[in-house]
């Protein structure tokens, strides 16, 4: 007869889980597998470019706007400043004080301003690495819940993992867009699980991470109308706040820090809608064009050619199944026809670009919807196969692309004419750079070439150079910056294949012979060159720098325009 006691202990014995199924385990393992290298291989690739000076602009804005929040000045940037409406329309200085927010309303950036105060330059490609990586962790863990076969649920995170629209922008500059993934599929899994909580704070957080991100709660909201037309309140709950705040932001709250929306990324953007205009708000823009159907048709699908290949190329790692499915169709719609409509230097439709994360979430969560309509299709082995090549050849097309030069030490950058730098040229300049901008004394106003900024944004005035060396300080008084640091040798290899690095190639010697003050030559080192205002020539600083600039000049005058 059993005791009371041994009764009780009985009672009190926790519940085991039952075992996981061999084939489960081995498909989390393969899954586990996959995101420790795109991981492992995103942080590895980050550091390099880093250490190399392939990161560049947009690396340094987001890192200056978020250090700003270090010293009570959140979202202030110089960088951002120099490419706001005042500087690019009017003429005037780049300015201290400038507000991000006039340009991209991102407050969630304010989460990483501690992890920026710690980590300082090595934080931003954590964030972003990390970010991406969870956000496919979080895509198996819902492919799990609604799937019953496990290696289904793993083929779907691997090819997330495996994704050219995905591991282009992670490898690339810093970008608000890599928390978007994340966000939207953690709403998603709270829709699934009925996680009223989760689903409420992914919803909020989606349109703060950027002032257009909202539009993808409308896709989540007309997704329910279609599939599950009894929560049809939640779906106008979606739609109003995605919607809403999108026409508040930009309507509302962003002309409150600049004109720039309104006045520069709407002409630039979608400038085919309003004509002649100078400027226009989101919300004319949008009333402009649907009264323009003719021209809206026209943006869809024009070009094809190139409209087509970005359909494919965002669908082949999923086997181009979003393609034909209408869950995919709902979910990534809208944000899709918001690339396929605007215009600008930035080709919106470029797959490595960070724009490709606004349709990733919904591309990746409508696929899970069609296998869990059609799961034994699976069930073919030749279709498995079929699916892992469609894996292995994304992998393969993003490695051939070397996105944002991420592999410049394995790839060349251009062939004809021919321009590759080994990993020891490269990282040695890498060497040679960093060593030199050690010389800037900290919070000291620097203007710089690109592939140096990244290592002087964390201070109040930094701004590009050769664009200029003038800058508006708080008081409202012009000022030229004390050090100006230039990466001659970068531009003049890269000036020979692309025209944007010859022109600023060609732009800084014009700029170096007509500086507005008196600046010294203060150090020269592998074609990286550093000049203090006020300050005499050191030698033999002074002759290296006219013998490159003199070697420069005559490789220009050889080389077709």
């Amino acid at each position: 007869m059993a005791t009371a006691g041994n009764a009780g202990s009985a009672q009190e014995a926790p519940r085991t889980l039952p075992p996981k199924h061999p084939e489960q385990v081995r498909a989390e393992r393969a899954v586990l597998a996959a995101a420790a290298l795109f991981a492992l291989t995103g942080l590895m690739l980050q550091w390099w470019r880093l250490q190399v000076l392939t990161a560049s602009y947009d690396q340094g804005i987001f890192l200056q706007a978020i250090w700003s929040g270090l010293h009570g000045h959140p979202f202030e940037s110089t960088l951002s400043s120099q490419l706001s409406t005042n500087v690019i329309h009017a003429g005037e200085p780049p300015a201290v004080g400038y507000h991000r927010l006039g340009q991209h309303f991102t407050p969630v950036l304010l989460l990483w301003v501690p992890l920026v105060g710690l980590l300082g330059i090595w934080a931003l490609p954590l964030v972003q690495v990390g970010l991406m990586t969870a956000a496919g962790l979080v895509l198996h863990l819902i492919a799990r819940k609604r799937l019953e076969d496990p290696w289904l649920a793993a083929f779907l995170a691997c090819s997330f993992f495996g994704a050219n629209a995905v591991i282009g922008p992670t490898w690339g500059n810093f970008t608000d867009l890599a928390q978007l993934p994340l966000a939207v599929l953690l709403l998603w899994y709270g829709l699934q699980r009925r996680l009223w909580w989760l689903l409420a704070l992914a919803a909020v957080a989606v349109p703060m991470i950027r002032e257009d991100t909202g539009v993808l709660l409308v896709g989540v909201s007309l997704w329910i109308l279609v599939r599950q037309r009894q929560r049809w309140p939640l779906a106008l709950a979606l739609a109003a706040l995605g919607l809403g705040w999108v026409l508040l932001v930009t309507n509302v709250l962003m002309p409150l820090f600049s004109d720039d929306n309104s006045r520069r990324f709407m002409v630039e953007n979608f400038g085919q809608y309003i004509g002649d205009a100078d400027q226009a708000s989101s919300l004319e823009v949008l009333l402009k064009a649907l009264r323009q159907p003719l021209v809206v048709l026209r943006e869809l699908i024009w070009p094809p050619g190139e409209t087509l290949r970005y359909l494919l190329a965002q669908g082949l790692p999923l086997m181009l199944v979003p393609l034909i499915s209408l869950d995919s169709w709902l979910l990534m719609g809208m944000p899709l026809m918001g690339l396929l409509l605007a215009q600008g230097a930035n080709n919106p439709l470029s797959i490595n670009l960070r724009y490709a994360l606004l349709v990733v979430p919904g591309l990746f969560a409508g696929a899970i919807e069609w296998w869990g309509r059609h799961p034994k299709a699976f069930a073919h082995r030749r279709l498995r196969r079929v699916w892992a090549g469609c894996i292995v050849l994304s992998l393969l097309l993003t490695l051939l692309a070397n996105p944002n030069r991420s592999l410049s030490f394995l790839i060349p950058d251009s062939v004809d004419p021919w321009v590759y730098s080994s990993p020891a040229l490269q990282w040695s300049h890498g060497a040679s750079a960093r060593e030199l901008l050690r010389q800037i004394p900290k919070g000291a106003s620097v203007a710089a070439t690109t592939t140096l900024i990244p290592h002087l944004a964390q201070r109040p005035v930094l701004i590009r150079f050769p664009n200029g060396v003038i800058y508006r300080d708080r008081q409202g008084d012009n000022r030229a910056v004390d050090w100006i640091a230039i990466d001659l040798d970068w531009l003049r290899r890269y000036g020979v294949a692309f025209p944007r690095d010859r022109e600023a190639l060609e732009n800084s010697l014009e700029a170096l012979g007509s500086l507005p003050e008196p600046y010294g030559v203060r150090a020269f080192a592998d074609g990286v060159v550093l000049l203090q205002r006020n300050q005499p020539d050191l030698q033999p600083a002074r002759g290296q720098l006219q013998e490159l600039m003199s070697s420069i000049q005559l490789q220009l005058d050889r080389q077709p325009e």
